[in-house]
């Protein structure tokens, strides 16, 4: 990485006769380049992942991840490895595979039915694609239409690398800036469908309230505007997108079993928090407990091995409300980690 685009030349430094001569690093342009050392990444044309395309004559293809759904993750808020894999590869794609079918399969039943009362989860050993499934739906929920609330990642939910504060009331902690952040994409992947569904009712956001006529982009917008009020704006949307018709939900979130686990993050007794006392947290558990369900859409979670402290012991306990989808990879099936 430090290197790829950086080439040592000789700087001249000194006057008359005597000149310096030392070894510096400078920034190649490619187009010059000395084509026996540098070439560049050669692109494959490829399709583009979306609605009209995820379909099964598309099987063991690779296909590109639509533009405008990386532009709305953020470049890099990739999950996993993926970033590492992308640039190996010079583009975004990925395999659609069977499972990745049978998903989108799913995705189009339940927007047009009701959806299960139990969320579904992506199970598998490390290195079999779970994550890159969940980000292949995701992509084409949010072509589709859907209302998108995707996290490519929990970790810094629970790992306590980002900021986090007592709540106002009862026994909760607050993280204003990653709820931002997730609206922030929420409102980034599903902006035309969230103008679709208007709140109903006024609704109250601390001291000021949104009248009825108002849409869950406007909520969502609010929240995004006013961090320390954007788990109310999330809860808010999550209650009125999971009770309303108009518009498919899907709700898809990775390292679905930190939800369940214990966190980095200490209370002012410097006890280790549970990561049901993270107001986030709390606000995704209905979903994946079978205590709520989306009247149109679906919840769909994977789970992550990469790092061991956020696995719980009883995580089969856990996810035994939802339908678990093993997903294996003859390619890491013989790796014992």
């Amino acid at each position: 990485d430090r290197t790829q685009s950086t080439a040592f030349t000789k700087k001249e430094s000194g006057s008359g006769d005597k000149k310096l001569r030392s070894g510096t690093s400078t920034s190649v342009n490619l187009a010059s380049a000395n084509p026996q050392y540098y070439a560049a990444t050669p692109r494959v044309m490829l399709q583009t992942l979306n609605a009209d395309t995820a379909n099964s004559a598309h099987i063991n293809k690779f296909m590109q991840i639509n533009d405008a759904f990386l532009e709305s993750i953020g470049k890099g808020h990739f999950p996993g490895y993926l970033a590492t894999d992308f640039k190996l590869f010079g583009q975004a794609a990925l395999l659609y595979r069977s499972l990745t079918q049978q998903l989108v399969d799913q995705l189009s039943e339940y927007s047009k039915t009701a959806a299960p009362k139990k969320a579904t989860v992506i199970d598998g050993k490390n290195g079999a694609g779970k994550s890159a499934e969940l980000m292949k739906l995701a992509s084409v929920a949010s072509s589709s239409g859907h209302i998108v609330i995707y996290a490519h990642s929990t970790f810094p939910w629970v790992n306590s690398s980002r900021p986090y504060a007592p709540a106002n009331e009862g026994d909760l902690y607050v993280q204003h800036e990653l709820t931002m952040e997730l609206l922030r994409t929420v409102l980034s992947l599903s902006k035309d469908a969230l103008k679709k569904v208007p709140l109903g009712k006024s609704v109250a956001l601390g001291k000021k309230s949104l009248a009825a006529d108002k849409t869950l982009a406007d909520l969502v917008e609010f929240g995004i505007h006013t961090p320390s009020l954007a788990h109310d704006a999330l809860e808010h949307l999550l209650a009125i997108a999971s009770t309303q018709t108009q518009v498919p939900v899907l709700i898809a979130l990775d390292n679905v079993n930190t939800l369940w686990c214990n966190t980095l993050y200490r209370d002012q007794e410097d006890v280790i928090l549970p990561a049901n006392r993270l107001r986030l947290v709390r606000t995704f558990l209905p979903f994946f407990e079978g205590k709520a369900a989306l009247a149109k859409g679906w919840a769909v979670g994977a789970t992550s091995y990469i790092d061991t402290r956020f696995m719980p012991k009883d995580l089969r306990l856990k996810l035994n409300p939802p339908v678990m989808v093993p997903i294996t990879n003859p390619d890491v099936a013989s790796d014992p980690n």
